[in-house]
């Protein structure tokens, strides 16, 4: 038994509670930095074609102030994005792993995965193109059933995650291997900047998906929650009049 299944219903609320509040903050930050990112790659493709076609870098702004100002500080800014990027996907195991806790609390064999299961679900290669989405479908199921809702409606919000992180991944990757290859001209270099940006882009629609599901599932885990502690308040009651009697 995990410490989080053993935890009383109020304590486990409140756990939950704090890793919902950490990730908005957290998905918040960064969306904002990788919302800057990608006008950043927007505006040196932009430059790069003036430059190419004028060959005026004073036309295209590269030697402002603001943009050497930006250069100065974007590679800490490329490190917090990847930093922020490593707690976020820690918080959103961490409430994926808690969810499943409660799915197995509140309805026993209704979901497919124990917690460590459906967490490794997202980390393992291959697997993570369906477990997430089964893991996920399952939480969904739980919390319409908690809230009288049909279990038969489809769930995008699942498949939806998986293909952005797919889409948004693998335009980086096509993005490195444009900017690894040598000699690289500057149409080359503005095709990589696009393809990083529409990376980014799907990584900001990544996070509202996952934003999204976290709120669908949210009412019927605080009815669950609002009825185990009515539970755990009566067999307290009962416990308590037992040792009463003896």
């Amino acid at each position: 038994m995990t410490t989080s299944r053993s935890l009383p219903a109020p304590a486990f609320a409140r756990r939950l509670d704090r890793a919902r509040r950490l990730w908005e903050w957290l998905a918040l930050a960064t969306g904002v930095l990788i919302a800057v990112k990608v006008v950043s790659y927007l505006y040196l493709a932009f430059a790069s074609y003036v430059v190419e076609r004028t060959g005026s870098r004073v036309t295209a702004g590269v030697d402002s102030p603001a943009v050497q100002a930006w250069f100065q500080i974007e590679i800490g800014w490329d490190i917090t994005v990847i930093l922020l990027g490593a707690v976020l996907l820690i918080v959103w195991l961490r409430l994926i792993w808690l969810s499943v806790v409660l799915a197995e609390r509140i309805s026993p064999g209704s979901v497919r995965y124990a917690p460590w299961v459906a967490v490794a679900g997202f980390l393992v290669p291959v697997v993570s193109l369906w477990m997430p989405v089964h893991a996920m479908s399952d939480l969904g199921n739980v919390s319409a059933r908690e809230e009288g809702r049909s279990t038969g409606a489809v769930q995008w919000h699942p498949a939806l995650i998986v293909i952005l992180a797919l889409v948004s991944f693998g335009l980086d990757a096509a993005s490195l291997d444009i900017s690894g290859s040598a000699p690289i001209d500057m149409a080359s270099a503005r095709t990589a900047l696009h393809l990083v940006a529409a990376g980014g882009v799907g990584k900001l629609l990544m996070l509202l998906a996952c934003d999204g599901f976290l709120r669908a599932i949210r009412p019927g885990q605080e009815i669950a929650l609002a009825d185990l502690s009515d539970r755990q308040r009566i067999w307290d009651r009962a416990g308590g009049h037992r040792a009463d009697s003896r």
